[in-house]
C-alpha cells in the first residue's frame, strides 16, 4: 500500500476514533459536573444582574449586564447543568443573602440565603475534556471562599445601636462596605437620604396566607453609592417566611442614591414591607 495512502487512511480513523469518543468523554465530564454542582450554591467573582450572562474560558464576561452586589446578585443555587461540544449551561436560581440576630442587641449573626423565583443561566465556553480543565476554568468564574468568611469582610456595621448612634454621633461613619467603603446615615442638611424609585409589592407565602398573617417587617438596609440594596438585615420580622420574603423583595429596589457634599454615598436606613391580604 502506498505510505501517503495508509497514512491518509490512518488520520481518518484517528479522527474516527476520536470523534466517536468524545460524546462519551464529554457525557462522563457532564455526569461528574452534575454530581459536584447540582443544588449547590456558586458564587461570582464578577457579579451582574441580568437572566443569562456570559463567560469566556479565561473568566472574562461576553455579554452586557449591569454589575450588581454580591450579596444580591453574586450567588445562584444551581439547578440544571447541560455541557456541550464547547459550551457549559447551568441554569439556577439567583440567592440573595440577609442577616438576621437571634437579639437586636447582640453580635451573634445569622446568613439568611434566600432563595429567589430568578431564573439564572451562566453559559461557559468549555473545551476541557475533564475534571481539573473544567475546574480551572470554572476557578475563574466562581469563587471558592466560605460564605461566612466573604460575608464577615463584606460588612462591617460600627454599631448594634443604631438608634443611640444617631443620638450621638449622627454625622459618623456607622459601617463600612468591602472595598473599604464608609457607610453613612441619613441626616438632613449633612446626608440626603436616597429616595426610592422603584419598590415592588412582597409576595405571601402559602402558610402566611393560610393563616392569614399580616404585619410589617423592618429592614436596615444599606443602600450603596448606585442606589442599590447592598447589606438587609431584618430588624423586625413577622416569621412564617415573610422575613426572607422581604429580603428578597427589597433587594428589587432601586433608589437615587444617598448625597454627601455632592457626591453619591453609602448609607443605612430602615425600610418598612407591609404584607397585607386583599
Amino acid at each position: 500500500m502506498n505510505i501517503r495512502y495508509r497514512y491518509f487512511l490512518t488520520t481518518i480513523f484517528l479522527f474516527i476514533v476520536h470523534c466517536t469518543l468524545l460524546p462519551q468523554d464529554r457525557k462522563d465530564l457532564q455526569d461528574d459536573l452534575r454530581h459536584t454542582l447540582l443544588q449547590k450554591m456558586l458564587s461570582l467573582r464578577d457579579p451582574h444582574f441580568g437572566r443569562q450572562l456570559e463567560f469566556n474560558s479565561s473568566g472574562n464576561l461576553l455579554s452586557k449586564a449591569e454589575a450588581g452586589p454580591w450579596s444580591t446578585c453574586g450567588l445562584l443555587r444551581v439547578e440544571n447543568l447541560v455541557l456541550g461540544p464547547n459550551r457549559l449551561e447551568i441554569d439556577g436560581r439567583r440567592i440573595v443573602l440577609g442577616i438576621t440576630r437571634s437579639d437586636m442587641q447582640s453580635d451573634d449573626t445569622k446568613i439568611a440565603t434566600v432563595v429567589t423565583n430568578e431564573q439564572v443561566r451562566i453559559a461557559v465556553e468549555m473545551s476541557g475534556s475533564n475534571m481539573s480543565e473544567a475546574n480551572n476554568i470554572l476557578s475563574k468564574i466562581f469563587q471558592g471562599e466560605r460564605l461566612e468568611e466573604r460575608v464577615a469582610t463584606y460588612w462591617k456595621p460600627g454599631t448594634l445601636d443604631v438608634d443611640e448612634f444617631r443620638r450621638k454621633t449622627p454625622n459618623a461613619i456607622v459601617g463600612e462596605l468591602e472595598g473599604n467603603r464608609p457607610v453613612f446615615l441619613a441626616n438632613p442638611g449633612r446626608v440626603d437620604a436616597p429616595k426610592p424609585i422603584h419598590t415592588p409589592e412582597p409576595t405571601y407565602t402559602e402558610i402566611a396566607r393560610k393563616d392569614k398573617l399580616q404585619g410589617t417587617a423592618v429592614l436596615w438596609v444599606v443602600v450603596n453609592e448606585k442606589g442599590l440594596p447592598e447589606v438587609l438585615e431584618i430588624k423586625k420580622g413577622l416569621g412564617e417566611g415573610l422575613d426572607t420574603q422581604a429580603m428578597a423583595t427589597v433587594s428589587k429596589w432601586r433608589f437615587q442614591p444617598a448625597m454627601r457634599e455632592g457626591q453619591p454615598v453609602a448609607v443605612l436606613i430602615y425600610v418598612q414591607v407591609r404584607f397585607h391580604l386583599y
